[in-house]
Formats: C-alpha cells, structure tokens, sequence
C-alpha cells in the first residue's frame, strides 16, 4: 500500500508541476499579449469613435479577459503553493494533500484555461484548441 501512495503522490505532482508550467510558460503569456491587443484596439476605437456602443462592446470583452487572466494567475498561485508542500511524514499524508490540495488546484488552473481558450485569438493560442483535435475548423 506504501507503494501505491508513493506512485500516486509521484504521478500528481509530475501532472501538477506540468500544469503550473503549461499555465505559466504557454497559456499566461498569450493571453496576456491578446490583452494588450485588445487594449491597443479599445483605446484606438475610443481616440477615434468616442464613447459609442462599439466601444462598449470592445470594453465588455477587455474587462472579462482581463478578469479571466487574473483569476488564472491566482489560481496558478494557489497551485504552485500546493506542490510546495513539503513531502515530509507518511506517504498516506502526502497523498492525501495531493488529492485534496493539488488535484482541485489542477482542476481551477484548467477551467480558467479552458475559458482562456475561449476568449484569446486562434493566431495567439499555443497549445491544439478542442476544435482541432476534433478536426473541427
């Protein structure tokens, strides 16, 4: 059983830390350089339209973006916080903590990323979208 608990708690971490890393060095920054795009775009309609509906439009999507991206960097927070737990005492512990910490903090970080998917430009997206490996454009 010993055994089973370690393989267990060597698995999710190994999941865990590909996860924060998937999250930190592919999903973060494209969303964050879509961001700035929408940023540059909202401000450049506003100088040259005024304070129309169109902006609003533009507006409305910069705001849910920017909240999405930064309920994603918590989220990974909480995550990285998670893994750092020490492996110290028995392994039926350390698997527990993996089950009940790192798992749901895994489970956050990819609905936030799956909604990111949602919301950043196809062109900026680093990682196959649900559409492609359906085969579905």
């Amino acid at each position: 059983l010993q055994v089973r608990f370690e393989n267990y708690v060597k698995t999710v971490n190994v999941e865990g830390q590909l996860t924060a890393m998937m999250a930190t060095r592919q999903i973060l920054p494209a969303a964050l350089r879509w961001q700035g795009e929408l940023a540059t775009s909202f401000t450049a309609t506003r100088s040259a339209l005024g304070d129309g509906v169109q902006v609003m439009v533009q507006h409305e999507q910069l705001k849910t973006l920017t909240a999405t991206i930064t309920d994603f960097q918590k989220a990974i927070v909480v995550l990285e916080k998670s893994l750092a737990h020490p492996a110290e005492g028995d392994a039926e512990k350390h698997a527990r903590h993996m089950r009940d910490g790192v798992l749901p903090a895994m489970s956050e970080v990819r609905k936030l990323g799956d909604k990111l998917e949602t919301l950043v430009a196809d062109d900026l997206w680093p990682l196959p979208t649900y559409r492609e490996m359906l085969f579905i454009k």
